[in-house]
């Protein structure tokens, strides 16, 4: 009798484990474990051209940036590069917007639209590495290089 009872006790435990496995793998399938739709937008890396908050990525490729020039001296942003998190398929944007020391200044660079990956709708997550080329005295070009992410406006 104690035998049944003990196996009966391990199929009742079993199961019961077995479904919340089951439940599991499927929320972690869909995404509800995914970090990034609970941290919100993110910057990190950039040193000396830096994207501060607020700033958007739109789903048509749009990049709407609030960027702060710590280079120490006047610059001018000739070109923004968007690279996917698979690190193919960049896409450059030439630009000029001019700073001066330690200016803040939004900009919209348009022109990403094929780093959006084919189906993708607001609020989906995304990470991409940004790269924004600068000069300081019109020929020399920098780069400052950094990884933004969160979800699609």
């Amino acid at each position: 009798m104690k035998g049944q009872t003990a196996i009966e006790y391990l199929m009742t435990y079993g199961w019961a484990i077995l479904i919340i496995l089951i439940v599991a793998g499927v929320l972690a399938y869909y995404g509800i474990f995914a970090p990034s739709g609970f941290l919100g937008q993110s910057v990190r890396g950039f040193t000396t051209v830096v994207i501060l908050q607020p700033w958007s990525f739109n789903v048509g490729g749009v990049l709407q940036a609030n960027i702060e020039n710590r280079v120490g001296q006047p610059m001018n942003i000739t070109a923004i590069y968007i690279i996917p998190s698979s690190g193919t398929g960049g896409v450059a944007n030439t630009t000029n917007h001019t700073f001066t020391t330690a200016q803040k200044q939004i900009i919209s660079a348009s022109g990403f639209s094929s780093v959006v990956t084919t189906g993708s709708k607001t609020g989906d997550t995304f990470t991409y590495t940004v790269a924004i080329e600068y000069t300081t005295d019109g020929t020399s070009k920098f780069n400052s290089t950094g990884t933004v992410s969160g979800t699609f406006s």
